[in-house]
């Protein structure tokens, strides 16, 4: 039995995905995690850089029939950017240059995988000033 949670429609690899355990990732949930480094602390409208990767906990695959789309950012239910990528010629890696002008919980990263759907990753965020 997996260990991945579908937060809708209740099945596997329906709506997003979210480890159900962080501490005790399966090999699925290390490929698919878009994880997401960004400082604990920004100030208010000063750019700072998000990086996010995926397979960053364990390869995953770059193939024609298995790879990953396109990566989401969003600040709480803001969306901030997106990066497309193309089977076997790009990487699952991207970082995006951003500024917040007011306060939020967290940023999440979506990744959409063309055979296991969208997983999320999540990190909580301080903006000051």
């Amino acid at each position: 039995m997996c260990a991945v949670q579908a937060t809708a429609n209740g099945g596997l690899f329906v709506g997003v995905n979210e480890p159900a355990d962080p501490n005790n990732l399966s090999d699925l949930e290390k490929k698919h995690l878009p994880v997401l480094e960004a400082p604990d602390e920004v100030t208010a409208g000063e750019c700072f850089e998000v990086r996010v990767e995926v397979g960053k906990l364990l390869e995953h695959p770059n193939e024609h029939k298995h790879h990953v789309q396109f990566v989401d950012l969003y600040a709480d239910d803001t969306f901030l950017a997106r990066t497309d990528f193309t089977a076997v010629k790009t990487c699952p890696k991207t970082t995006f240059c951003l500024a917040l002008h007011e306060p939020v919980q967290e940023l999440r990263a979506y990744e959409h995988c063309n055979m296991h759907g969208t997983w999320v990753y999540r990190k909580p965020i301080n903006v000051t000033g």
